[in-house]
């Protein structure tokens, strides 16, 4: 059988940091104001009351507002998630990028991923039909008349630090992967997806997968 690498593209990762310093949404949609008046590239749109959107040199920055209950004396700090990373070398840029939207002096902060969004291929065409009428005990999903994939989402056992992560597989054999929280789990599925598919693809193969 031939071999094949499979390799996993990561199109986006979001993080969570928590500010050290309380900022008002006002004050950072008015700063994002003004910076618009000196010719900076930032953007900023408040949907509803808690929570600021920023774009700033390609990253998205949401900011929620700060609570005000204090627990055992004790106030949570402020939450930010930050999207359309590439990868995690991109992280420390990203929170460089989040000091100045906020104008607070750059300082170490811890990061949490909460979800990586890949795509990969399988270079094989899919029966998903075939596969989702004959494999009733894999959990998936398909409604071709509104979204042309089949869902599949990860079984228990190959979870380690996730709650959800699902890939979803074109007719292509092209697949996009939500969900997880590290390579290592996205890897382990997406090799686990790849066997489970090959009896409803137009040719057999052996997969191996490598990240980049």
């Amino acid at each position: 059988m031939e071999i094949k690498d499979y390799k996993i593209e990561t199109t986006n990762l979001k993080i969570s940091v928590q500010l050290p310093q309380e900022v008002s949404l006002e004050f950072v949609e008015d700063r994002c104001k003004s910076l618009q008046l000196t010719g900076t590239n930032i953007y900023c749109r408040r949907k509803i009351k808690n929570l600021l959107s920023v774009r700033y040199k390609n990253f998205t920055y949401v900011l929620f507002k700060r609570r005000s209950k204090v627990t055992n004396g004790i106030t949570p700090p402020q939450h930010c998630n930050i999207t359309k990373l590439k990868s995690e070398s991109n992280v420390i840029e990203a929170i460089e990028h989040l000091f100045f939207v906020v104008d607070q002096p750059q300082t170490f902060l811890n990061y949490t991923v909460d979800c990586y969004s890949c795509i990969a291929d399988t270079h094989q065409e899919i029966d998903i039909s075939a596969f989702y009428l004959i494999e009733k005990k894999i959990r998936c999903t398909l409604h071709e008349e509104g979204f042309p994939a089949l869902v599949i989402h990860c079984p228990q056992e190959l979870k380690k630090v996730s709650k959800n992560i699902t890939c979803m597989v074109y007719r292509s054999g092209k697949a996009v992967l939500v969900g997880g929280k590290n390579q290592e789990e996205i890897r382990n599925f997406f090799n686990w997806v790849v066997k489970i598919l090959q009896k409803y693809s137009t040719s057999v193969s052996y997969t191996h997968l490598t990240l980049p």
